[in-house]
C-alpha cells in the first residue's frame, strides 16, 4: 500500500514538471531579447523651433567723414564778399561818348591822364542775375586839372552761362559828379563854352573774375555829362577810356540789408 502511494506522487510529480518545462523555457528565452518597438504610424508630427533668445546688440556708430570746405569762389554770394574796392587809370576819349559805345575802335586817345579809386557794397539782388549797389568814387584829372568826386549807383548782372569757368560781370552806374574845376575840355563841349562842376556820372563796365579769388579786372567809360542839357543846360560831358583792378570782400554784418 505504501508502495502503490509512492509510485502514484512520483508519477504526478513527473507529469507536472514535464508540463512546467516548456513554460519555463520561453520564460528564460525571453530575458535576453530586446523589445520590438510598435510601428510608428504615418501620421505627420510637427516641429516647433525653439525661438533663439533675445540679446541686446549695441548699434553699429556710423564713421564720420570730414567733408573738406570748398575755396571760396570770386562770384560769392552778397552775404559773403559784398563789398569792393577799385583802382582805376585812364586817357581821355575827345570824341563823342555815343561814338565810343557803338564803335569804339574808330575813337581816339589824347595823352590827358585820369586816375581814381572807387569803394562800394553791393546792397540786393533784384533776381534773374541782377543785383544793385552803391559806391563811392574819387578821382583826379591828371592834366586837366579837378577832383571828381561821385556816389554811383550800380546795376549789375552776372548770370551768364560761363560764370563758374570765368566770372562775368556787366554793370552801369549812374550817379551825380561833383568836379572842384570845371576842365577845358568839358567847357569845350559845351555848347554854352561854360560847363559845370555837378554833372550827371555814366559809366557802363564789363568785369572778369581770376577763378578761385577774389580779384578781378574791368575796362569802363568814366562819362559825366548834362543829360543833353537837363542839368544846368550842360549839352557836352567828358568820356575817359580806364582799366581797374578789384577785390572783393566782407566786413560782416554791420549794415541793416544783406
Amino acid at each position: 500500500m505504501h508502495l502503490c502511494l509512492i509510485t502514484t506522487c512520483t508519477a504526478a510529480i513527473l507529469t507536472l514538471a514535464l508540463i512546467a518545462m516548456p513554460t519555463m523555457a520561453q520564460q528564460r528565452s525571453g530575458l535576453g531579447q530586446t523589445p520590438t518597438p510598435e510601428p510608428v504610424s504615418n501620421a505627420k508630427t510637427t516641429l516647433i523651433a525653439e525661438a533663439p533668445p533675445l540679446t541686446y546688440r549695441a548699434p553699429t556708430p556710423v564713421p564720420t567723414t570730414q567733408v573738406a570746405q570748398a575755396p571760396v569762389r570770386f562770384n560769392a554770394g552778397p552775404a559773403e564778399k559784398p563789398w569792393h574796392a577799385d583802382i582805376w587809370l585812364g586817357a581821355l576819349n575827345p570824341g563823342d561818348f555815343t561814338e565810343s559805345i557803338i564803335d569804339p575802335a574808330s575813337t581816339t586817345i589824347e595823352d590827358k591822364k585820369i586816375v581814381g579809386f572807387t569803394v562800394g557794397r553791393k546792397l540786393f539782388n533784384l533776381g534773374h542775375g541782377f543785383s544793385f549797389g552803391l559806391g563811392l568814387l574819387g578821382a583826379h584829372r591828371i592834366d586837366e586839372g579837378g577832383v571828381e568826386i561821385g556816389m554811383p549807383m550800380n546795376v549789375t548782372f552776372d548770370g551768364f552761362p560761363w560764370r563758374e569757368q570765368l566770372s562775368t560781370k556787366l554793370a552801369i552806374s549812374v550817379g551825380p559828379s561833383f568836379i572842384s574845376e570845371i576842365t577845358p575840355t568839358e567847357k569845350r563841349k559845351d555848347n554854352d563854352n561854360k560847363g559845370s562842376k555837378l554833372l550827371n556820372m555814366f559809366s557802363p563796365e564789363i568785369e572778369f573774375g581770376v577763378p578761385d579769388t577774389d580779384w578781378s579786372g574791368f575796362f569802363r567809360l568814366h562819362h559825366r555829362s548834362g543829360i543833353f542839357g537837363l542839368i544846368d543846360r550842360v549839352s557836352g560831358g567828358s568820356t575817359y577810356f580806364t582799366f581797374g583792378i578789384r577785390h572783393r570782400f566782407g566786413l560782416g554784418d554791420e549794415l541793416p540789408w544783406k
